[in-house]
């Protein structure tokens, strides 16, 4: 991380209280007087395949490199999506300006599965739209985790919640045949469900300020039954903010492409 880049997180952190602690202080908090559990979550529609996503920033939407293999096909909806099939279907409907990859991304081993994707006009927050909370501390400590997913593969959809166990890296060299890095988290589902949904969060509930913040701690990226791999968010906190917030980064000007970061 560069001076500046560091200069400014400090500043930001120095700033205010409670949910300056985050990348965006707007983001959702448990309980908000409303029943949207899940405002930040995103779907990845594309002709071949559907993904998860999570709406981080007022532009950018966060999921797997591995779920994004051409922008101008895909498109990423928000909101109260229930049906990307029908007539009916609802939310709100994006295109992709721009895909950040991680210029170490490895397909093989699941290592620096990492995507942030640049809509094409600003988010309007609203009660079913808020973004999630990434915390600028790197330091804690995993606990209370959940699974939120999609069942992207079901007819309608809408989010699922499991409870989540950090797993044994054994565990995942079995499921997998690979040694996971400090980079990933191996995790696993407490009941039989699929874990089968890549670009789909970990997440915690952190309590900051006497409130309880919905925060995004993994990504996953590789998945079999109960066995999950998640790419650790905190290991990529300089990368997500020099992109979101233009810090010491050149931002391309030409649209509908890869920018490898």
């Amino acid at each position: 991380m560069t001076a500046g880049l560091w200069c400014f997180l400090f500043t930001l952190l120095l700033a205010h209280r409670g949910s300056a602690h985050f990348l965006d202080a707007r983001c959702s908090s448990r309980n908000v007087n409303n029943s949207w559990d899940t405002p930040w979550m995103a779907v990845i529609a594309s002709p071949t395949r559907n993904c998860s996503g999570m709406l981080i920033y007022n532009q950018h939407v966060i999921t797997s490199a591995s779920c994004v293999s051409d922008p101008r096909d895909s498109t990423v909806w928000l909101g109260n999506v229930d049906n990307l099939m029908g007539p009916q279907r609802r939310g709100v409907k994006y295109s992709i300006q721009t895909v950040y990859t991680h210029k170490l991304y490895n397909k093989q081993y699941f290592e620096y599965d990492i995507a942030i994707l640049v809509l094409d006009g600003p988010v309007i927050y609203q009660k079913s739209i808020l973004p999630i909370c990434i915390s600028l501390d790197k330091t804690k400590k995993f606990e209370n985790l959940k699974a939120i997913r999609w069942g992207l593969y079901a007819e309608s959809i809408f989010p699922r919640t499991n409870t989540v166990i950090i797993l044994k890296v054994r565990q995942c060299r079995q499921s997998f045949g690979i040694t996971i890095q400090k980079s990933q988290i191996c995790a696993g589902f407490k009941n039989s469900r699929n874990c089968r949904e890549p670009g789909s969060p970990l997440v915690q509930e952190m309590t900051v300020s006497k409130q309880i913040w919905n925060t995004l701690i993994g990504i996953q990226s590789g998945g079999s039954m109960q066995t999950c791999i998640y790419n650790k968010i905190s290991n990529y906190i300089d990368w997500i903010v020099g992109i979101v917030l233009s810090v010491d980064i050149i931002v391309p000007t030409n649209s509908s492409h890869f920018v490898n970061l």
